[in-house]
């Protein structure tokens, strides 16, 4: 996915607001798994799992300048006096618009690698006619990192050392002939 015009955010110069927008250039991965296995007629086994990672790096900031102008660029000029800065609690841009060394307002680091996996496992077992029993077991692990750059392997590697958020299920279903 690739976009010129993607709102990144809104910041105000003074009183002023600022639309800031940027190309970005995204890669996104996403697969569905599912598995059944009957063991018995009675007893099955049936996985889902789906893994996703996407990775999104923002260049070429804009803020919207004329928003009906035909040109894109008098649309949405490119910024000009931008600076990217780290500190402790994280990284940002600086914008100085007038180049006379006062910031006139500061964003934070659009760029992000985004991971998520979600699973389920159950075993279902038809213990008598009607009735069942289900076992489930469902996994969830979601993680935001601000690099922006899509690697398959260190997103994997990154994906599964997510803490995950595990629920396990019981469901007894049964049947009474009356």
């Amino acid at each position: 996915n690739r976009d010129p015009f993607q709102y990144v955010a809104t910041v105000h110069a003074g009183a002023d607001p600022r639309y800031v927008l940027a190309r970005i250039d995204q890669k996104t991965l996403g697969v569905t798994l599912r598995l059944n296995y009957y063991v018995t007629p009675d007893l099955s086994i049936q996985y889902y799992g789906q893994p996703f990672i996407s990775a999104g790096r923002y260049s070429r900031f804009r803020t919207v300048g004329l928003p009906r102008a035909a040109d894109e660029e008098e649309r949405a000029p490119e910024t000009q006096g931008i600076e990217h800065l780290g500190e402790t609690g994280g990284f940002y841009y600086r914008v100085d618009e007038q180049q006379d060394g006062v910031e006139d307002y500061r964003f934070d680091d659009p760029d992000f690698n985004f991971r998520e996996f979600r699973s389920n496992l159950v075993i279902r077992w038809e213990y008598r006619l009607g009735s069942t029993l289900y076992l489930v077991w469902s996994q969830g692990r979601t993680g935001i990192a601000p690099f922006g750059d899509f690697s398959f392997r260190d997103d994997m590697d990154s994906l599964f050392r997510i803490d995950p958020e595990n629920v396990f299920l019981v469901k007894f279903n049964h049947w009474f002939n009356l």
